[in-house]
């Protein structure tokens, strides 16, 4: 059946809590890009050797059955080699949690294609070092000592159920993400299927988009994001991220919080943007660009946003009612081991 859950429960040799909670588990998407090609096995061979559950599941239903059964068993340990998409259901299923809910540890593994949430969450140097180097310090009762907490974020529209992840994008950037996904779908070859083939595509796409020579165009929005400032302008670009981007240049923020809501909107009369784009997407904002001049950029705990029509949340895209209002705001932290 497609959509069980294949686990695989192993004895550890160090020995184990009567429950399993103290057991390690490591949750594998096989069908996600990386982890189809061989990372999948080799991952839970090797969390098997060091005595830890391996749960491997294919579909949503699984994925939520599997989170259902760390809740009961209190595995504190949770391991998740995954894309984007995968990543964001185990965090939107805890983070939807009541308030006081126990929760587990989470160590974000890079499973997908673009991993931007494992690239922010995981140490450097590749998924099975980093899962190698987490099971050692389970078993040697050192996991606490990497553990950290991050916010989430959490987008809302009424009477939806709030959904929680750690990026947003939307506008013509919603746009151009769910051209990206369609190209992939529906092509063949390294430029729709291989490792580079979301990068290349959003490029090619993005800049297309954002040049005004395609058919995405830019929404009218009302964007009010308090203290950071307010914007009412045909919009191309907005972000919005609880991610810290501490690797690379790639940080499209006037903040530099490491705890906050950051957002960044450019609309279609941003002054010299062309120009400009190059601090814009590594936060080096100048003076110029303020709201007055097409751009907004800061720190907000709240942002309300009139006439979005749909956004795309870590990739995974969503439609929206662009007469009534969407809310993005932080959302509660969860726990994540950086081996």
């Amino acid at each position: 059946m497609a959509a069980a859950v294949r686990q695989i429960l192993s004895t550890s040799p160090r020995g184990s809590a009567p429950d399993g909670a103290s057991t390690p588990c490591l949750i594998v998407n096989p069908r996600s890009f990386r982890a189809a090609r061989g990372l999948a096995g080799q991952a839970g061979a090797l969390a098997r050797e060091h005595g830890a559950d391996v749960i491997a599941v294919d579909d949503s239903e699984a994925l939520t059955a599997a989170i259902d059964a760390i809740l009961a068993r209190r595995q504190q340990r949770v391991m998740v080699l995954a894309g984007d998409g995968t990543v964001r259901a185990v965090v939107d299923q805890l983070a939807a949690l009541p308030a006081g809910a126990w929760i587990p540890d989470l160590l974000v593994l890079p499973g997908g294609r673009t991993n931007l949430t494992a690239n922010d969450l995981a140490a450097a140097g590749g998924a099975l070092p980093a899962l190698r180097r987490a099971l050692v310090a389970a078993n040697a009762q050192r996991w606490d000592v990497g553990v950290i907490e991050r916010r989430t974020l959490c987008i809302e529209q009424a009477p939806a159920p709030p959904r929680y992840g750690f990026w947003v994008g939307a506008a013509v950037i919603d746009g151009v993400i769910r051209r990206t996904h369609e190209h992939r779908a529906r092509g063949a070859g390294v430029s729709s299927a291989g490792p580079l083939s979301t990068v290349t595509s959003l490029l090619r796409l993005g800049t297309l988009a954002l040049r005004g020579r395609s058919d995405i165009q830019a929404p009218m929005l009302d964007i009010d994001a308090g203290p950071a400032g307010r914007l009412h302008d045909r919009v191309r670009l907005l972000v919005a991220t609880t991610l810290h981007h501490r690797r690379g240049l790639f940080d499209p923020y006037a903040s530099r919080s490491s705890d906050d809501l950051r957002l960044t909107v450019a609309s279609n009369r941003a002054t010299h943007f062309w120009r400009r784009l190059p601090r814009l997407l590594t936060g080096r904002f100048s003076a110029g660009m303020t709201p007055a001049h097409g751009f907004l950029s800061g720190s907000c705990e709240v942002v309300r946003i009139v006439g979005l029509d749909g956004y795309s949340l870590d990739g995974e895209a969503y439609d929206t009612d662009p007469g009534r209002s969407v809310v993005i705001r932080s959302g509660p932290r969860l726990r994540f081991f950086i081996p």
